[in-house]
């Protein structure tokens, strides 16, 4: 079951490629220590990734909602049911895993794609976000492990098509963090349910981890939904300025060069790029 690691922190290991000093990105240290089939966790500032044998059994981030959080949060369980579940795991001997299959809470095929959620939800966070504390440590097995553990390839292929798909959808990163509101004005016309929600938690303080786990949903897959809300204009940062009063009619001034950085500028010249790349 969890536990709280204190064990002191086990030198990663050396490049392959120089064979003369240790990995200091997680993505490197990563691939490293997949191939020297080592076996522990892999701790980021952002959240951590459990490894056996060099391949990747689980993935954790208070930034991303775990097994229990999407089971709860959408309803399939109580948070009394898991507690039950819990203790009759302990008292069995059984894991977590197959005390909920056995007992007929969940179906293994369920469990499974729950599993795979929050290791991709958790992974693309701590994959997207490490700082410089990096450590390499034993760890004890995790609550929760994949049935089919990912290669680390196969896990940095995944998180890369994520990174794709969001950049693809509206190019600001700074919606996977940041608290959002909804934008002044913002009418959601032919908005699904499911964003519709995601709106109406945007409600300026919570950031979209705290908004996925009130919804009880994929970390990923509401960050996914801000970013489409975002390029229909009805959600932004809230950090953004308020739209400003229509200011009097002004003598021309000369235009202010554009700020690729800006988002809205990043999506317009990526526009004119397509459109001139038609002609």
């Amino acid at each position: 079951m969890a536990v709280t690691l204190h064990a002191p922190a086990h030198r990663l290991p050396h490049r392959h490629r120089t064979g003369c000093a240790p990995a200091r990105s997680i993505e490197a240290a990563l691939a490293d220590l997949a191939g020297s089939r080592a076996t522990g966790a892999l701790y980021g500032s952002a959240g951590t990734l459990h490894l056996a044998d060099g391949a990747v059994v689980d993935a954790e981030s208070p930034a991303a909602p775990g097994v229990r959080a999407l089971l709860t949060g959408c309803g399939r369980l109580t948070g009394a049911e898991w507690a039950e579940q819990l203790d009759a795991a302990l008292n069995t001997g059984r894991t977590m895993a197959e005390q909920l299959v056995e007992s007929g809470r969940v179906s293994a095929g369920e469990l499974q794609l729950c599993q795979l959620t929050a290791v991709l939800d958790a992974a693309y966070i701590v994959l997207s976000r490490s700082g410089d504390e990096i450590r390499f440590a034993p760890a004890p097995t995790p609550l929760f492990t994949l049935a089919r553990p990912m290669g680390v390839r196969e896990l940095r292929v995944a998180v890369g098509r994520r990174r794709v798909l969001l950049d693809r959808v509206w190019p600001s990163p700074l919606l996977d963090s940041a608290a959002v509101r909804r934008r002044s004005g913002a009418v959601p016309r032919g908005c699904t349910r499911r964003r519709r929600a995601v709106l109406e938690a945007a409600d300026g303080l919570r950031t979209p981890a705290e908004i996925a786990l009130l919804l009880g949903r994929s970390a990923f897959g509401t960050v996914l939904d801000i970013r489409h809300l975002a390029a229909r204009g009805l959600i932004e940062p809230a950090t953004a300025p308020a739209p400003a009063a229509p200011a009097p009619a002004a003598a021309p001034v000369a235009a202010a060069p554009l700020d690729p950085s800006d988002p809205y500028v990043a999506l317009l010249l990526r526009i004119r790029a397509g459109l001139e790349a038609r002609l």
